[in-house]
């Protein structure tokens, strides 16, 4: 009668160390700590008043841990800030020190553009331009950390707003791609399933229905490398006038685990 105790107690200890070995580390848990930088300047383009004027408004999340100083690099060179400056040079940089780059280049820019074309007679407004960041993050699937920058540009009275997406590996200390996650060959069925939750969202019934009410009208249905790793989906986020007219805004498509599970690598 020992027996079949025993083995029960062996069983549980077994699905126990199974559970165990599945659980990922959290960002608490692998001691991962934040840092959030300020930074705001101002350029005048002429000594007028009222002048023309550039403004840098940024507010930028950053992994204080010494060894995830490559990730602060590849981070800040992937489109974060725009224009990538950082991008003529392959030198690894602070992220304190490349936000301090960026704004003078920036500044410089600004003045060596539009001096050339501002006179006394033009609307100082509409030669003063703008540039606002700011960043979220949020734990997302199997150890990845979700960042999010929300980006605002604005030249004279016309102001673009756009989100991008990144994704941080923890564990690797690296971003992640598409390449990363999905298997050779992924992209066919991932735009299906793209397709299928767009159709959804819209109310479409088909695919040449989904065309005609203004989605992917002049080009083949693609999974955008602005995405979410969610815990339990992938969301695909497509800046305004991507894949529909602009005045939609900016569209998510949130893809379930559970529907593309053929397509994951892990």
């Amino acid at each position: 009668m020992r027996h079949p105790i025993y083995f029960a107690i062996i069983l549980a200890t077994a699905v126990w160390t199974v559970s165990a070995c599945k659980h990922k580390p959290t960002m608490r848990e692998m001691g991962i700590l934040l840092d959030t930088l300020n930074v705001q300047a101002t350029a005048s383009l002429t000594d007028s008043i009222p002048s023309p004027h550039c403004e840098v408004d940024l507010e930028v999340i950053v992994i204080s841990n010494k060894e995830y100083a490559p990730v602060n690099d590849s981070l800040l060179r992937s489109g974060i800030l725009s224009p990538e400056y950082l991008s003529l040079t392959d030198k690894q940089i602070t992220p304190r020190a490349a936000i301090d780059s960026f704004i003078r280049r920036y500044e410089a820019d600004y003045k060596t553009f539009y001096s050339g074309i501002f006179t006394d007679e033009s609307d100082p407004q509409s030669a003063s331009i703008g540039y606002t960041l700011r960043t979220s993050i949020e734990e997302g699937k199997d150890s990845t950390l979700c960042y999010k920058a929300f980006v605002s540009h604005k030249q004279g009275a016309i102001t673009t707003n756009y989100t991008l997406c990144r994704n941080i590996d923890l564990p690797r200390k690296r971003l992640l791609r598409l390449d990363d996650i999905f298997v050779h060959g992924y992209e066919r069925g991932l735009s299906e399933a793209i397709a299928n939750q767009l159709m959804k969202q819209s109310a479409n019934k088909d695919l040449p229905s989904l065309r005609q009410s203004g989605f992917f009208v002049n080009s083949d249905i693609y999974p955008t490398p602005n995405f979410i790793l969610g815990d339990k989906s992938i969301t695909f986020v497509y800046v305004a006038g991507e894949i529909a007219d602009r005045d939609r805004g900016e569209i998510q498509v949130e893809v379930k685990y559970s529907e593309i599970k053929r397509l994951l690598k892990r």
